[in-house]
């Protein structure tokens, strides 16, 4: 994936609140909410990023900063600066579905990020939704571009993704309000939309949960074990959601390594022998 830009300075969560209790005209930020390590971090930084980037949104993450105190803590004060909300929901990460939580209960807009419909929660279907592809050859620019135009959307109609129950009716600031027959038209709507997303969805095989990268390393070590040839530990991880180049990497060294001890004891074995006979 191509990415060249500069990350720009991150600011703090009170950064954020102070700009917006002062009124500063700040560009707006948009909250990622998803799963962290091995090949999350690349669809953060080469896919995310740059989306919001382009919808005029400067993107923020919970590690984006390490400081001693609670994670809970920024979590909370990012998620309340953020204008929308981004969650990757693959793999049902409960972290993520807790902070997605948190962004619902403020009324937050929030668009979602899976891999199928199977991994999003029936009563969230209702929301804006992208699916993605990875068996597509252009899926990381596929999945930039509905990102961006989502992300802009949103930024036209934000309680058109929140969940009508978190709405608030006119007269409380902040957050998105609407009236209340708006919001009973939005919650209709929505339900609508649910009803015929589900009629035209078709059935995904059971068992198809994609796995973290430390359950895929661990997966990996068994598939080697069982003595598979790599053409197929490739088209099996594929399957579980991991991507081919972190396959490749992690087979790559797990055969070096298993390589290198058999190596070492042919060598203890033949410097003894040479000594007898030379003997």
């Amino acid at each position: 994936m191509e990415v060249t830009e500069m990350k720009p300075k991150k600011k703090t969560p009170e950064q954020l609140a102070s700009d917006s209790q002062k009124g500063k005209k700040a560009k707006g930020t948009c909250f990622v909410i998803m799963p962290m390590g091995d090949w999350y971090d690349d669809y953060y930084s080469y896919i995310y990023c740059p989306a919001i980037r382009a919808a005029g949104l400067d993107p923020y993450r919970a590690d984006d900063l390490y400081r001693p105190s609670a994670i809970i803590n920024d979590i909370w004060k990012y998620t309340r600066a953020s204008e929308i909300v981004l969650a990757d929901l693959t793999g049902r990460n409960a972290n993520v579905f807790y902070e997605l939580g948190l962004a619902h209960a403020i009324g937050r807009p929030a668009v979602l990020v899976a891999p199928s419909m199977d991994e999003v929660p029936f009563d969230l279907r209702n929301l804006r939704i992208i699916l993605y592809d990875k068996n597509d050859a252009s899926w990381g620019a596929a999945l930039r571009a509905e990102i961006k135009a989502s992300l802009l959307e949103v930024r036209l109609s934000p309680a058109s993704s929140v969940l009508p129950t978190f709405l608030k009716v006119e007269k409380t600031k902040p957050g998105v309000t609407v009236t209340q027959h708006q919001k009973d038209m939005l919650q209709l709507r929505q339900e609508v939309a649910l009803l015929r997303r589900e009629v035209r969805r078709p059935r995904e095989s059971e068992g198809s949960t994609l796995l973290g990268p430390e359950e895929a390393r661990v997966r990996l070590l068994r598939y080697v074990d069982m003595g598979l040839p790599d053409r197929e530990i490739f088209a099996r991880m594929s399957s579980l959601g991991a991507p081919a180049e972190w396959t490749k990497e992690k087979l790559t060294e797990v055969r070096r390594s298993r390589r290198r001890p058999s190596a070492q004891r042919e060598k203890s074995v033949e410097y003894p022998m040479l000594s007898r006979t030379s003997s």
